[in-house]
């Protein structure tokens, strides 16, 4: 079974959301300093590296993280192409069929650099949500920090998206990936009243 990681990796000094909490990594005990074991400890953001985002991140009556169900993260996953594209439309998705795949990620490559965080990226349009929605996704993963403009405090969005039942993925790292059908396995952690969590996401090729 062939695994493709498409999770960007969680380290020290990595660019994360301006203000936001900053991920840091160090053992607290060592077996080079005379401990049993070596013991790290993290400090992040949850919405550093690859992480679902969970209802309640944007909506105070939304479901915490770990009250949406796993398997909205397991399963059939469509990878669409939308590079050079500054907007996500329907009629660029039109051209797909999604009535077998539930989850869709956007490939937009609009992050190539990892040590430095990005400036702006591709949007979905308004009404892409309910479209997508209406055809059975349930889940859209996307290869930058948000769904929604660096500078958008109101997030409609990331609202679009919860308003039609579609969970949200962000940070996923898809450069190596091509465009097509997988098995999408990106469990986040059971953080109990948690807005959203990292996952190690990963694609499992479909024969």
């Amino acid at each position: 079974m062939k695994l493709i990681d498409i999770s960007r990796p969680i380290h020290a000094g990595m660019p994360n959301w301006p203000g936001d909490t900053p991920a840091d990594f160090q053992f607290v005990a060592a077996k080079t300093q005379g401990s049993s074991v070596n013991v790290g400890k993290l400090t992040t953001s949850v919405h550093n590296g690859t992480h679902a985002d969970a209802p309640f991140h944007y909506d105070d009556a939304g479901a915490r993280i770990d009250q949406v169900p796993p398997e909205s993260y397991v399963g059939p996953a469509l990878v669409v192409d939308v590079r050079g594209h500054g907007t996500i439309t329907v009629d660029l998705l039109s051209l797909h069929d999604f009535s077998k795949t539930p989850r869709v990620l956007f490939k937009t490559d609009s992050w190539t650099n990892p040590a430095l965080f990005p400036e702006n990226w591709p949007l979905l349009a308004p009404d892409v949500p309910a479209w997508l929605a209406a055809r059975g996704v349930k889940l859209c993963g996307f290869d930058v920090p948000s769904v929604d403009a660096p500078t958008s405090k109101d997030l409609p969005i990331h609202h679009a998206l919860g308003r039609s039942g579609i969970v949200i993925l962000e940070n996923l790292d898809l450069q190596a990936v091509a465009p097509g059908t997988y098995e999408l396995i990106a469990l986040p952690l059971r953080i109990v009243g948690g807005d959203g969590s990292p996952v190690r996401a990963v694609l499992r090729q479909i024969d």
